[in-house]
Order: structure tokens, then C-alpha cells, then sequence
């Protein structure tokens, strides 16, 4: 997942007392552009797989699901295509996405269903819904751009034991999200996303992520965990990445409507 950029120079000095977490505010020498522009940097390769383990837990139900992902990285579009193996309820199962540069131009996605045969677009309020039962929804699994959201940069806090720049990141368009805000936490050294918490239209976090296994794979640091905590349905979901290859040989035809199906 890569994390939007923010704008915003702080120019005060104190302290504020936001959601019950207290942020010191400096002058701060660097800018919430700037911050955006290295956090979109870290990740410099062209294209890439992983080998992801999804484990989703409600209650006393646990559901294991093992999933292939492949991105490509273009000049106005990166294309990424998760296919899905274990068990085999889901062997199968993939989805497509295209994720514009230009913000204008609404994103594409498509999920191909093998019991039924069949390529379904997801567009517009589907984009809320589910990621295959788990805590994330379909807009989580794809890529924002920088100027996807207006963003405030909130201050600094230590968190994990790390720096971390605050960040309070809102969408431009509020049409096909769930959320009304995301509020990051950038670790100052690999700026690299620490933890996400999801704001809902009234204001109330309902949704959590927190990021780890930080590892630096083929010289770019990469985040091998993530954890997504629902607040609200005491729900969680856990991305562990067990193999990642960056710049591989990929041919962009893969990332078509038409290949889903073979």
C-alpha cells in the first residue's frame, strides 16, 4: 500500500490536544509536500511481485487466504493484478486495478469470480465494500496518488519508539470513499507509514492500521506486516508478506480486462 501527500508548513509553536493525543507543534522546517514527495519516493522500482498471507479474524472464526500480487509501474497508470490461490474457495479469484495519475480520471477496477466465470467492474459505492471478507475495503488495495487528498500536517509524536510526523490527509473527491480523513504517522527515518487511523463521514476513527517488518529489500525499504483493526466490529485483518522481488520482467498485457480470465 503507498501512503498520499500533505501540505501545509506549521509556523506554531505549542501544544494541542487533539483526540485525546497530544502533538507538539515546532516551527517546522520541512513541509507537508515535502514529506509526501519522499514517502512516494521510497518505493523506486518499476514493477514487482509479492507473496502475501491474509488472516482475517471475527470472533472465533479465522479465515487464512494466500494471494499473489503483481504491479506495473507506467508514465500515467500503475497496474496491479492480485490473484488469489488458497484456499480453494477463493483459488481463483482475482482482481485488476488501474490507478491514474491524473486524479481527474476515476480509477478502474475489476474483480473475475471462477465459480461463476465471470469479470465484474467495481466502480463507484463497490469501491466501499469488502476486499474478499477482510477488514480492508476494495479502495484500500489501491494506489493514491499525491494530490488524491488535501492534507494538514498535524505536528510530531514518537510512536513505536520512532519519529513520526502527523499527517491528516483528506480526499479531494468524497464521492466513492468511506472515509472523511486519514491521519498518518510517518516515520522520520525510513519515511515509511508507522500507523493509519480511517476517520468515517461523522468524525469517529473506525478503522486502524499499523504497519511493521520493516525490512530494506534490493535497497528499498518495505513494510512486510500490516495489521487492519476495525473499530467498531472488534474485527481484524493481517497482511504478512512473505516474498518480495522488485523491478521484475513482467509484460504489461498481463494487466488487461481480457487476460483475467485464463
Amino acid at each position: 500500500m503507498n501512503i498520499s501527500a500533505f501540505f501545509l508548513r506549521a509556523v506554531m509553536t505549542g501544544l494541542f490536544l487533539l483526540l485525546g493525543t497530544v502533538f507538539v507543534i515546532p516551527a517546522l522546517a520541512i513541509t507537508g509536500k515535502e514529506i509526501a514527495l519522499k514517502v512516494d519516493a521510497v518505493d523506486t522500482s518499476r514493477s514487482g511481485e509479492q507473496d502475501i498471507i491474509m488472516v482475517v479474524k471475527r470472533n472465533d472464526e479465522k479465515l487464512v487466504r494466500t494471494m499473489h500480487i503483481k504491479k506495473l509501474r507506467g508514465n500515467d497508470c500503475e497496474k496491479q493484478l492480485i490473484l488469489f490461490s488458497e484456499p480453494s474457495d477463493v483459488r481463483g479469484t482475482s482482481f485488476l486495478t488501474w490507478g491514474y495519475k491524473d486524479i481527474k480520471q476515476n480509477d478502474d477496477m475489476w474483480v473475475y469470480m471462477p465459480e461463476a466465470a465471470l469479470v465484474r467492474r467495481i466502480s463507484g459505492g463497490g469501491k466501499k465494500g469488502a476486499f474478499m471478507r477482510s477488514d480492508f475495503a476494495n479502495e484500500d488495495i489501491s494506489r493514491r496518488e499525491v494530490d488524491d487528498d488535501k492534507h494538514a500536517l498535524v505536528g510530531e509524536e514518537e510512536l513505536y519508539g520512532v519519529k513520526c510526523y502527523v499527517v491528516d490527509m483528506v480526499p479531494v473527491q468524497t464521492d466513492n470513499t468511506n472515509y472523511m480523513k486519514r491521519r498518518v504517522w510517518v516515520r522520520q527515518d525510513i519515511w515509511l507509514p508507522s500507523r493509519i487511523d480511517y476517520y468515517n463521514k461523522s468524525g469517529a476513527v473506525i478503522k486502524r492500521a499499523i504497519f511493521g517488518g520493516y525490512k530494506q529489500i534490493e535497497g528499498i525499504w518495505t513494510a512486510t506486516r500490516q495489521l487492519m483493526k476495525s473499530m467498531q466490529r472488534g474485527t481484524q485483518t493481517l497482511l504478512e508478506t512473505r516474498k518480495v522481488r522488485y523491478n521484475t520482467a513482467l509484460k504489461e498485457e498481463i494487466f488487461s480486462y481480457a487476460v483475467l480470465k485464463r
